[in-house]
C-alpha cells in the first residue's frame, strides 16, 4: 500500500500551481498511487477552494483533502503521519508543494516496480550520482538504484537527510526519523537543522538513483530568495508557460 503526501500552506502559492497544471508525468504518477493526501497549512477557505478546483487537482482522482490550522508544521506533519500509518499505508511519498517530477513516463513506472516489489527504508529521488562505487540493488532500463546511506550525502558535502523528495517506509520514519524533539521545533528550518543534525550522527539507509525523478524548484515564499531566477526560468522552459508574477 502506497501513498504520497504534500502540504502546501498560506494563500500565496498559487503560482506553482500554474506549472503544476502543465506537469502531467506528475498526474499519472500520484493516479497510479492508492491515495494522496494533500494539506493546507493555515490557508484561507477561498484560497484552498481555488487550487482544490484548479486543474491539477481536479485531475488527481484518488486524493484526500486535509486542512490544519493554529498548529506548527510539525504537527501537522506528524498528524498526517500517523494518520497514513492508521489507514494502514507501508510507504509513502513525500513531495512538497514546489517539487515537480523532472523525469519521464518510463522511469517514473520502473521506480515504482522496485517499490511495489522491495522492502527498504528510504530512497532518495531528487539527487543524483551520490555514490557510484555503492552497489546496485536495482536496474531496470536506464534506472539503477544504489545502496547508499546517508554518510554518502554527508561525504558529497550534502545534508544528511532533508526535506526533499523520497520515499519511505512509513514505521521507519515514525521510529527512526520524526521524534518528540522534531515535533517541538515550531520553526520548520529549527526543525530540519535537528534532523540533519540527528542523522549525521546516526546513519540510516538513503537508497539513490542515477536519474532525478522529483525536484524542489522553489520560486515563491520568503525563503526563495537566491532562487528565483533560476527556478522560474527552468519551469517556463520545463512547462513552456507563464502567466504570473513572482511572489
Amino acid at each position: 500500500m502506497i501513498c504520497s503526501y504534500t502540504q502546501t500552506y498560506s494563500d500565496n502559492r498559487e503560482q506553482l500551481y500554474e506549472f503544476h497544471n502543465k506537469d502531467t508525468v506528475d498526474i499519472k504518477f500520484r493516479n497510479k498511487l492508492a491515495i494522496n493526501y494533500y494539506a493546507f497549512h493555515n490557508s484561507p477557505d477561498n484560497y484552498r477552494e481555488k487550487i482544490v478546483n484548479d486543474k491539477y487537482l481536479s485531475e488527481i482522482k484518488n486524493k484526500e483533502i486535509l486542512i490544519y490550522n493554529n498548529i506548527s508544521y510539525t504537527q501537522s506533519f506528524i498528524n498526517t503521519l500517523l494518520k497514513i500509518k492508521n489507514d494502514g499505508y507501508k510507504y509513502m511519498f513525500f513531495l512538497q508543494d514546489d517539487v515537480f517530477c523532472v523525469t519521464n513516463d518510463e522511469l517514473i513506472q520502473n521506480m515504482l516496480n522496485y517499490v511495489n516489489n522491495n522492502i527498504f527504508d528510504m530512497l532518495n529521488i531528487e539527487t543524483t550520482n551520490i555514490n557510484t562505487e555503492s552497489p546496485i540493488i536495482y536496474s531496470k532500463d536506464s534506472l539503477k538504484i544504489y545502496n547508499t546511506t546517508s554518510e554518502d550525502f554527508k561525504n558529497k558535502d550534502l545534508w544528511a537527510f532533508d526535506d526533499g523528495p523520497y520515499i519511505a517506509n512509513v514505521d521507519f520514519l515514525l521510529d527512526k526519523i520524526y521524534d518528540n524533539i522534531f515535533i517541538s521545533k515550531c520553526d520548520v528550518w529549527e526543525a530540519e537543522h535537528y534532523l540533519n543534525n540527528k542523522i549525521i550522527n546516526n546513519k540510516i539507509q538513503r537508497l539513490s538513483t542515477n536519474n532525478i525523478m522529483f525536484q524542489r524548484i522553489n520560486v515563491v515564499g520568503p525563503n526563495s530568495w537566491g532562487r528565483v531566477d533560476d527556478g522560474l526560468d527552468r519551469l517556463k522552459k520545463m512547462f513552456n508557460t507563464f502567466t504570473g508574477k513572482i511572489i
